[in-house]
């Protein structure tokens, strides 16, 4: 049972809990061959000059050893990290592409066009449809905004893939968020990973895409 639990304690120990240990191991050695070890040096009787070598030797030794576990733990690290961040973006992809939020953006995408924000707020208030689909949308948008405000992915990366959606939906939507947002003095917080997701993605298509039009739906195009 030991034996067994410390198997399983090593494998599911984070990288950097792996690197505190061998640290720590290797720290205790070193006090104990600092303290030990003149006194098992006298017993065999190696002298002074004797003894330095052995101290060389075995402090490159220990260099190389460090060294070499730090740069096989930076490694897997990396992998680490790839690995999740796949994981993370065939997440969004799975939900982004999922039937309901296909139906509920293109719900979102055929709302009357209004020019008066008072407007298109009370017509998407009037509208059962649009409010479930708005609210379906900002559920998912406040899933990945929370996700990239975390840094548990390449922001960036996120940010340029998620853009032309979020930038499209938020177009049309926005009017009626920041209208039920302002209904909610008690809640600060509504949705409010969505609201910075959707302003991160306006900036970078203002960084990136400075030049061109303001990405919009067109019903005439896929």
């Amino acid at each position: 049972m030991r034996r067994t639990s410390l198997a399983h304690f090593l494998r599911h120990l984070s990288t950097g809990r792996a690197l505190l240990l061998i640290t720590g191991i290797g720290f205790i050695a070193a006090v104990l061959w600092l303290t030990v070890g003149p006194r098992v040096a006298e017993s065999v009787g190696l002298n002074d000059d004797q003894w330095k070598t052995l101290g060389s030797f075995t402090s490159a030794v220990a260099f190389a050893f460090a060294f070499g576990t730090g740069i096989i733990a930076l490694v897997e690290f990396g992998q680490a990290v790839d690995s999740r961040n796949l994981d993370i973006y065939r997440d969004i992809y799975q939900k982004l592409m999922s039937e309901e939020q296909i139906e509920a953006r293109r719900t979102i995408y055929n709302l009357p066009e209004y020019t008066d924000r008072q407007a298109r707020i009370k017509a998407i208030y009037a509208d059962d449809d649009a409010k479930k689909a708005i609210k379906d949308v900002l559920n998912l948008f406040d899933y990945f905004g929370f996700i990239v405000a975390q840094d548990w992915v390449t922001a960036d990366e996120i940010i340029g893939w998620l853009s032309p959606v979020v930038v499209k939906v938020w177009e049309r939507i926005e009017p009626a968020v920041t209208h039920e947002r302002e209904q909610r003095p008690e809640e600060p917080d509504y949705y409010i990973s969505a609201v910075e997701l959707a302003s991160r993605c306006q900036a970078w298509r203002g960084r990136h895409y400075r030049d061109l039009p303001k990405i919009t739906f067109d019903s005439r195009r896929l």
